[in-house]
């Protein structure tokens, strides 16, 4: 009987090092993943507000962000993936990103304070690249 009992004893796995080597990978996949939407997030626009929120059935993937930033002088800042661009360069980005993605979307992120002849503008070169799925951003309101 001695004998089965260590035999019993033997057979175990010790489970503790491979959820330490589990819990070690997902920190490195944790730290090292790097969040690119947050970028276009992080500019000081004062969006204009909205009543609520309107539900999208699918999103569209993964559009052109155009921030639209007022500056004194009633002239605007145009900011495409963390570069500041003129209307030209904004346009020929845009035909190639439409030769890439024919259903190329494209979202304006304007200030409150900008006057609408730049948004204007921002859309001309939208239908100068071909692109036709155009939308605008803006701030939900909270219900009262």
């Amino acid at each position: 009987m001695m004998f089965d009992r260590e035999i019993e004893e033997e057979m175990r796995i010790d489970m503790t090092p491979l959820v330490d080597a589990i819990f070690a990978i997902i920190l490195f996949l944790l730290v090292c993943s790097s969040f690119v939407e947050s970028m276009e997030q992080d500019l000081s626009i004062d969006l204009p507000t909205q009543g609520k929120a309107l539900k999208v059935k699918t999103p569209p993937s993964r559009p052109i962000v155009v921030n639209v930033r007022n500056l004194p002088g009633g002239r605007a800042y145009y900011h495409v993936e963390n570069q500041q661009v003129t209307l030209p360069a904004l346009t020929a980005n845009l035909s190639r990103a439409q030769v890439r993605n024919v259903n190329q979307a494209v979202v304006i992120r304007g200030d409150r304070n900008v006057k609408w002849e730049h948004i204007a503008a921002v859309m001309g070169c939208c239908a100068q690249a071909g692109i036709t799925k155009i939308s605008a951003t803006v701030e939900i309101r909270e219900a009262q």
